[in-house]
């Protein structure tokens, strides 16, 4: 069994048992983290066969820099919204349903890539957990917010909730294509993407908790 299947075993099984034992949202919550670790699992096997493709087909226009930026993030993101559209159209969610489950799969979602990162690398150090975490971790999350709030803001017009989510889906993967581009690069440019999460996150959190209007 590789790295990937032995960290996904290792952080699902603890959750089975603990979902198994808890009940309403807390069990749902728990749920959804689980199918993010899942989809996190799938996106890996999905992604290094498309990555694959491109570098052994000297005929596609594609580098590998190029495919991390073109096909990683669309890949990712369809993945991670998968289990959230399944919710969406499943039950009668309300709003704040719909968006703490979409934050639970990114969370889920991060916290596999994060976790299986961390063993690639033999002794990481500080300065590559903190970026992992602030950066490429806080992507995911904004990503998942993004969805999550989208969807959210169309609950019960549900002419709109096809077009929406494609366009949902459209911002998440171009913000995420935005990162991996910046990051990809060098120097000064590179700071500025992992920067960039960070600002979008608190931008989103002053923006949750702007005054609401009567």
């Amino acid at each position: 069994m590789i790295y990937t299947e032995s960290i996904f075993v290792c952080l699902a099984a603890p959750l089975l048992i603990a979902a198994y034992l808890l009940k309403g949202e807390t069990r749902r919550f728990i749920g959804f983290f689980l199918l993010g670790l899942l989809a996190c699992l799938l996106a890996g096997y999905i992604n290094s066969y498309f990555v694959a493709v491109v570098a052994e087909n000297e005929h596609l226009p594609m580098t590998m820099a190029q495919a991390i930026v073109r096909i990683t993030p669309i890949c990712e993101e369809v993945m991670k919204a998968l289990p959230v559209f399944l919710f969406v159209a499943l039950t009668v969610p309300n709003r704040e349903d719909i968006v703490a489950v979409a934050i639970a799969v990114g969370l889920g979602f991060v916290t596999f890539e994060n976790c299986y990162l961390l063993v690639q690398h033999d002794s990481p150090g500080l300065l590559f957990a903190l970026v992992r975490g602030f950066a490429a971790g806080v992507t995911h999350t904004i990503c998942a917010a993004i969805l999550g709030y989208g969807l959210a803001a169309v609950h019960g017009h549900r002419r709109l909730v096809m077009p929406i989510a494609f366009a949902l889906l459209c911002a998440s993967s171009t913000f995420h294509a935005i990162y991996n581009f910046l990051t990809a690069s060098q120097g000064g440019i590179r700071m500025v993407g992992y920067v960039l999460p960070v600002i979008a996150a608190v931008g989103m959190i002053i923006w949750r908790r702007r005054p609401r209007s009567a």
